[in-house]
């Protein structure tokens, strides 16, 4: 076909002076002609040696010869029609900042060795200093209430350990009446000013079980207090017991 149109263009051409129209076919090539007729889907015209016809199909468009670019050449173009190039999306002047990741908080870092054998060795110190005067306490309030030191009950076999038994029962009576009326007990209690039905007084002996009572009281609560503060920090307590 690219044969047969090729030489139906140098066949039709009689120069750019008898050009009366060109021709533009699909192809991209062009007919000179001085005229031409259309008949159904085919277009008709004459050139050397007879009447030519071209279907309308492969025609791309049909002007006058005044109206081509003179610069280019009447009968044929051999240039094919090329496609617009696609433009290339252009690099952005500027790149946004890279996003800037919070980083996690820090662990807190374990203590250095010498450092947690020293806390652990100041805790066991303050706990054995606490059970060596708790264990005073009781060897004292012990000597009071039942005249000796030892940890198992005995017999009452003196009057003086007799007296100091009901001693030490009063002085607890009186630590919750005391208590019941939002009083201070032991050495700090005082008869309430006015009062109806005050609680009895102590007497000095039974004071100082009521504040060996509570001291007793204040010096365990602070060693149970320390173990378990040991025992949160995995230092050893198997050591600190007490008898």
């Amino acid at each position: 076909m690219t044969f047969v149109l090729g030489f139906l263009c140098l066949l039709v051409w009689q120069g750019p002076a008898e050009a009366q129209y060109v021709m533009i076919l699909k192809n991209g090539r062009a007919i000179t002609v001085q005229s031409y007729r259309e008949e159904g889907s085919m277009v008709k015209f004459f050139g050397l040696g007879g009447e030519i016809s071209i279907s309308k199909d492969q025609i791309q468009t049909i002007r006058r010869a005044d109206e081509t670019d003179r610069n280019s050449p009447t009968s044929f173009s051999t240039d094919q029609v090329r496609p617009t190039p696609t433009p290339q999306p252009s690099e952005p002047t500027s790149k946004p900042a890279d996003m800037k990741l919070t980083p996690p908080a820090p662990k807190p870092a374990e203590p250095p060795a010498d450092k947690r054998a020293e806390e652990e060795k100041a805790y066991q110190h303050k706990v054995k200093e606490l059970t060596t005067t708790l264990r005073q306490l009781r060897e004292q309030y012990a000597v009071l209430t039942r005249g000796n030191t030892g940890s198992e009950p005995q017999l009452f076999t003196t009057e003086e350990a007799f007296k100091g038994h009901q001693d030490d029962l009063l002085s607890r009576l009186r630590d919750a009446q005391y208590r019941a009326q939002g009083l201070a007990t032991g050495s700090a209690s005082q008869s309430p000013p006015f009062a109806l039905d005050p609680p009895p007084a102590y007497t000095e002996k039974q004071k100082v079980l009521s504040d060996l009572r509570s001291r007793i009281s204040e010096i365990e609560s602070q060693r149970e207090k320390l173990i378990e503060e040991m025992k949160a920090k995995n230092f050893d307590t198997g050591s600190l017991f007490l008898d």
